[in-house]
């Protein structure tokens, strides 16, 4: 092609003008109401007919990329599909960054993640989320994304980081509000008016309790962090803007996974006995939620320049989004990829990342998650959704996809 203008022509239609199945809608970039929040027929119908497809906003085209093998190769290729979408970068957030930013800020970030600071957290879950099992199941059930899974997810990722247990709630709000700042900055969703503010004083606040921390000479990750700080390594800006990048990481994705949990044993409840009796396998129930129902959805990319993908062209400067969910139910990849089957092999799944941006953080949400497996299969003799209450999904232009609100009813063992 000599232009762009020629390119275009044989560029696909947009998602609103493709002919979708009856009782499906288009697929929508920014999912206004949560009506989305159960997606996988439309990913399913992607792979099949639309494996590029495109999606017009205000501000400019999105592609999207569905199938397995596409997605791995895009992910594998750097230098091709850019993480660094704005520019300048808004926020020292990994997954804002590019070589050899990135593993600079990596490779200092995985110092403070040593395998110490991360398995002495395992008592600390399973104390919380042995309470706050114990609390629903006095109750009969109830809203396990509200009263579960963001406390523990909220109370791990405070203490790696040893935030005062005082102050949880307010840490909870900051992340909410600086997840909405990231969300406007890197991704031109709506923010909520006082984000720029409520994230700055989130930042203050991780910067003077690493100041505390480094006095202290804590051993949590925080601790670990707070010395590379003074050591001259990371920059104020740099470990101000890591610690936070590190909640939103830990936090909101870790307790979408951990309510997905609950939803896949009310699905398998034939699971909880055999978990119960064979603790182990609670690691490959782990690896299939991840396959099967990540928290992350998607990650997006800017093309550096014009790549093929699927027989489809994608311009240079085009913002792309890598349907890692998708690429997850991809029976090419995964043989009835859109059942659930915890003796599957998973190797490959993208639940926790992959390549240069696999998760930094995935050996803690591997053990929260574990921990929550477990403590189900030994604690609830019976768990269903609870058919009064509708699951609400979370809505907007997040790279995340989960349940806000999930109520299930639980039986507890007898023994």
């Amino acid at each position: 092609m000599s232009n762009l203008s020629e390119m275009a022509a044989t560029w696909p239609p947009y998602s609103h003008e493709l002919e979708w199945p009856p009782g499906l809608p288009a697929y929508k970039i920014i999912d206004t109401d949560g009506s989305q929040g159960e997606p996988y027929a439309h990913y399913a119908w992607m792979r099949e007919y639309a494996p590029v497809m495109r999606a017009e906003t205000d501000t400019e085209d999105v592609w999207l990329v569905s199938r397995y093998e596409d997605v791995r190769k895009a992910m594998r290729a750097p230098k091709i599909f850019s993480s660094e979408v704005t520019r300048p970068v808004p926020l020292k957030f990994l997954t804002l960054i590019d070589d050899p930013e990135h593993n600079r800020l990596r490779r200092i970030i995985a110092r403070a993640f040593t395998p110490k600071s991360v398995s002495v957290m395992e008592e600390h879950i399973r104390r919380i989320g042995a309470e706050r099992l114990a609390s629903l199941l006095k109750a009969g059930g109830g809203d396990v994304a509200a009263e579960y899974s963001i406390p523990l997810s909220i109370g791990t990722i405070s203490g790696i980081l040893d935030v005062p247990a005082t102050d949880l709630n307010k840490v909870k709000f900051w992340s909410d509000e600086m997840n909405s700042y990231f969300a406007r900055v890197a991704r031109n969703a709506p923010g909520t008016g006082t984000d720029f503010e409520t994230t700055m004083e989130f930042f203050d606040y991780l910067q003077e309790n690493l100041e505390r921390l480094y006095l202290e000479k804590s051993e949590a990750v925080g601790g670990h962090l707070a010395r590379i700080w003074k050591e001259g390594l990371l920059s104020d800006t740099e470990v101000r803007e890591m610690c936070g990048f590190l909640f939103v990481a830990g936090h909101d994705t870790t307790s979408l996974l951990l309510s997905n949990a609950f939803r896949e044993f009310a699905a398998h409840p034939e699971l909880l006995p055999r978990i119960k009796s064979n603790p182990s396998d609670a690691a490959l129930f782990v690896e299939e939620l991840a396959r099967y129902r990540g928290s992350v959805h998607r990650t997006v990319r800017r093309t550096t320049e014009a790549v093929e993908v699927a027989g489809t062209r994608i311009p240079a400067g085009a913002v792309v989004r890598l349907m890692i969910a998708s690429a997850g139910r991809d029976s090419a990849m995964f043989p009835n990829g859109d059942v659930f089957d915890i003796d599957r092999s998973t190797e490959g799944h993208f639940g926790f990342g992959h390549g240069i941006h696999s998760c930094i953080g995935a050996p803690l949400a591997r053990l929260e998650t574990k921990v929550t497996t477990e403590l189900i299969a030994e604690h609830v003799a019976s768990l269903q959704m609870d058919e009064h209450r509708p699951v609400v999904y979370m809505a907007g232009n997040n790279l995340t996809v989960g349940p806000k609100h999930l109520h299930v009813a639980l039986t507890p063992h007898q023994d």
